[in-house]
C-alpha cells in the first residue's frame, strides 16, 4: 500500500464509484468536488515567472471549503490567535459534556434543534453553579466549540468549554475558585441533564422537532435519558491554556478528518489512525473502503 498525498487522492479515486451506489445530497456532491479540485487547473490559478532566471511556476487557487484539511489553517490559527489574546492570568478548566448516543437518531433529523439545545443547557447549567452564592457568587464566562464526530468517524455529539477558574461579582471583584476545584462533575451532570430533557420535551410539545411524531416513542427516549448517567468531565489547565485553545481551534474551522491520519491507500482500501478512549488512548488503526470514507 502506498501513502496518499492527501484525502483529495482518495476522493479521485473513489468518488465516482460511490456516486454510483447510493445518492449523494448537493452539497455532499459539492464539498466532494470542492476538496478534489482544491489547487488544481480546475479553479485556475496564476502562471508565474521570474524576470532575472527565466524560471515559471503555476499556483492554482484553493477551493476554501471548511471542510478541505488543508484551506481552514489559517482561520484556525487566526481564530486561536484571538482567544489567547482574550485569556484570563487565571486557571482554566476544560469541561466536556456528552449527549447519549441514544440521541443520535433525533440528531439525525434535527440537529440544529438539538444543538442549540445543547448550547443553552450547558451554559444555563455553567452559569447557574457560577452565581450559586455557595460556590463563586458571580458571573462565569466560557469558550464552548461544538464536537459532532469521533476519531472513528462515527456520530458522538459533544460540547467542549474552555471556563476560566473564578467569576465577576456584580460590583466588579474577582471570585477565583478554590484551589484547581471547580464545580463536581456529578453534580454538572444531573443539572445539565435535568435542563436539556425538560428543554427538549418543552421543544417537542411546541412542534420544533416536527419530525418525531410518536408519542409513546418520544417519551421513552425523554424518560431513558433521565435514567442514564451522563458524561461530563472536568480537568483544569495547570499550565499552557494555550494547547487547549489550540486543540478546540482544530476543530472551530477545520474537518475532523486531517491529511495526517491517513496512513495509507492503495486506491481501494484505507487505512486511518484514531485514538480509541476506552482503551487508555492507545493509537489504534481502522481499514475503510474509500467509499466507506467518504
Amino acid at each position: 500500500m502506498t501513502k496518499p498525498a492527501s484525502l483529495q487522492a482518495v476522493i479521485r479515486a473513489c468518488l465516482d464509484d460511490l456516486a454510483t451506489t447510493q445518492t449523494l445530497s448537493p452539497r455532499q456532491w459539492q464539498v466532494c468536488h470542492h476538496v478534489q479540485d482544491c489547487r488544481t487547473a480546475a479553479l485556475g490559478g496564476l502562471a508565474l515567472s521570474c524576470d532575472q532566471c527565466a524560471a515559471e511556476a503555476v499556483c492554482y487557487h484553493a477551493c476554501r471549503d471548511r471542510h478541505c484539511p488543508r484551506c481552514q489553517r489559517r482561520a484556525s490559527l487566526d481564530w486561536c490567535e484571538k482567544q489567547r489574546a482574550a485569556l484570563l492570568p487565571v486557571t482554566y478548566h476544560h469541561v466536556v459534556f456528552t449527549l447519549p448516543s441514544m440521541l443520535n437518531g433525533w440528531v439525525e433529523v434535527h440537529p440544529k434543534a438539538i444543538y442549540d439545545l445543547l448550547f443553552e443547557s450547558v451554559w444555563a447549567t455553567l452559569s447557574a453553579f457560577g452565581s450559586d452564592p455557595k460556590r463563586l457568587d458571580g458571573q462565569l464566562g466560557m469558550t464552548a466549540v461544538l464536537h459532532t464526530w469521533g476519531q472513528t468517524l462515527t456520530r458522538h455529539v459533544h460540547l467542549h468549554c474552555l471556563v476560566p477558574g473564578g467569576a465577576c461579582s456584580a460590583t466588579g471583584e474577582w471570585h477565583p475558585a478554590k484551589s484547581t476545584y471547580l464545580f463536581p462533575v456529578r453534580a454538572l451532570s444531573r443539572h445539565v441533564r435535568g435542563g436539556f430533557v425538560s428543554r427538549l420535551r418543552r421543544a417537542v410539545e411546541a412542534g420544533r422537532l416536527p419530525r418525531l411524531s410518536d408519542p409513546k416513542e418520544i417519551d421513552r427516549v425523554l424518560d431513558s435519558l433521565m435514567g442514564t448517567e451522563w458524561v461530563v468531565y472536568s480537568k483544569p489547565c495547570l499550565v499552557h491554556t494555550e494547547t487547549v485553545v489550540d486543540y478546540l481551534g482544530r476543530y472551530s474551522h477545520r474537518t475532523a478528518l486531517s491529511d495526517s491520519r491517513l496512513l495509507h491507500f492503495d486506491g481501494d482500501a484505507v487505512e486511518l489512525s484514531y485514538k480509541d478512549y476506552r482503551d487508555g488512548d492507545r493509537r489504534k488503526v481502522m481499514t475503510l473502503s474509500g467509499q466507506e470514507l467518504l
